[in-house]
């Protein structure tokens, strides 16, 4: 499922803005950076309520949007 999510990133971002190419990899990239920030939050025990944003600009800033 996660493949299909990223493929799925990566149709959108290039239906958008199809001037700019999305990079190899960016929408798997983007699920990882997903993924990752949470947990690493859990593990220095962070509270979560914070991290949407933070996940939204990462997100964003990995994907050509």
């Amino acid at each position: 499922m996660p493949h299909g999510v990223a493929q799925l990133m990566e149709a959108l971002v290039a239906e958008r803005r199809p001037d700019r190419p999305v990079p190899p990899m960016g929408g798997t990239v983007a699920i990882g950076a997903i993924v990752h920030l949470p947990a690493t939050a859990i593990e220095e025990d962070r509270d979560l309520s914070s991290m949407s944003g933070i996940l939204a600009g990462t997100t964003y800033r990995l994907l050509p949007a």
